[in-house]
């Protein structure tokens, strides 16, 4: 069975206070006279409340405000801070019978009452304490911390497919082109990646197209000029048959060089890399210069190291720049070669004791097909290409020219 009583609500609940205080009285009631403490305290621990009993001596008057303690538990309370907000009036005006005189208040901070009987005072005191909001604190942060590993985990799970890309990117600018992206899923990523395997397979296509284009046409163009030799070496002497050696010779070296710029041109030039001393590729570069006694001059002591490089092309690379600086050095001197190395870095100087050029064709030199030509100056052999490909080469072994 279920009672529901309903009272309009006033500043003080009043109604509610007239019930307790007359639940306190009843209960007081009950302990008898002289109060059974055994009772007092298996009812005090079941309400949770602390208690201290005072005996009312003949001297004693309600100024006082207590006397004698009888007994009391868990420890003693100290009445002279009870203060009353509420008086027997508050509980008549109710019509509730209150068998004995009762006074709600506060002692401290602490919700307290007094019932008083003929011989003792009884004052109670709530010993309720608010629960501490540290166990929700650390269970909400454990919480906290479980979801953000979880969504950690889960961000890291669906991105997974990001990573792969980002990966195959870098090995594509590595010269990779074969490898592809595992396809996992079947979301937008999933179709993401799928796309990139087809932008790096029709790129693989497309450079293969390019390349064979390029040597077919070189085939085209070196058989007439192989045709062209073997006539030469068929003719008698005569004075322009040197120029026309010359000229052959000329037109094929171009023709490999345009080959050779081409193919440093992508940016998914394969280097052949392999681990090989500095003095052995300096030995090389200078036997391919005849009389390289009277042309080369290595300054200092080549540095006692092992590069990581593709040993043809950086072997081409400085051989070239040391045949640039003869060829156009007016000077007889020797060119000079330098070595030193500057925070874990190879530095390789080449100097030339020509006219030196001017700051505005500086960044020019590297231009395909560009050529310097100084008033009063004969045309030099060459069609431009040798710093093109020699900074091509440096740069795909992530060097500076």
């Amino acid at each position: 069975m279920y009672y529901q009583f309903n009272y309009s609500f006033t500043t003080q609940d009043s109604i509610l206070d007239s019930h307790e205080a007359y639940y306190y009285s009843k209960m007081v009631q009950g302990w008898g006279t002289p109060p059974d403490t055994n009772l007092i305290k298996e009812d005090i621990e079941n309400l949770h409340l602390d208690c201290i009993v005072l005996r009312i001596e003949d001297d004693y008057s309600e100024e006082d405000g207590y006397g004698p303690i009888y007994w009391s538990y868990p420890y003693d309370l100290n009445p002279e801070v009870f203060y009353t907000w509420t008086i027997p009036e508050d509980f008549e005006q109710h019509g509730v019978f209150i068998p004995l005189q009762v006074d709600m208040g506060t002692m401290g901070d602490r919700p307290s009452t007094a019932v008083a009987t003929d011989d003792f005072v009884f004052y109670f005191s709530v010993n309720y304490k608010e629960p501490s909001d540290l166990p929700n604190f650390i269970l909400a942060s454990l919480l906290t911390i479980l979801s953000m590993v979880g969504l950690n985990f889960f961000i890291q799970r669906y991105l997974y497919p990001v990573q792969l890309m980002k990966q195959r990117v870098f090995a594509l600018e590595d010269g990779d082109l074969e490898s592809e992206i595992p396809i996992i899923g079947d979301d937008e990523l999933a179709s993401l990646s799928r796309a990139v395997n087809k932008m790096i397979k029709d790129i693989r296509y497309f450079l293969n197209q390019k390349q064979e284009l390029l040597l077919d046409v070189s085939h085209e163009l070196r058989t007439p000029l192989a045709r062209m030799q073997l006539l030469l070496e068929m003719l008698p002497e005569h004075k322009n048959i040197g120029k026309l050696k010359n000229e052959v010779t000329l037109l094929e070296g171009m023709i490999s060089n345009m080959l050779l710029s081409d193919r440093l041109s992508t940016p998914y030039q394969e280097l052949d890399i392999s681990q090989i001393k500095l003095s052995r590729i300096m030995d090389k570069v200078i036997e391919m210069f005849p009389n390289h006694s009277e042309i080369v001059e290595v300054k200092g002591k080549i540095p006692s190291i092992k590069l990581h490089v593709d040993e043809l092309k950086i072997t081409l690379a400085i051989r070239n720049l040391i045949d640039n600086a003869q060829k156009y050095a007016s000077s007889k001197d020797k060119i000079q070669v330098y070595f030193s190395i500057e925070d874990d870095n190879l530095k390789i100087n080449i100097k030339d004791f020509g006219p030196g050029i001017s700051e505005q064709n500086i960044e020019k030199l590297t231009t395909p097909f560009y050529r310097i030509i100084n008033e009063g100056e004969n045309k030099r052999p060459g069609f431009g290409l040798g710093l093109t490909i020699c900074k091509k080469i440096i740069e795909a072994h992530r060097g500076t020219l």
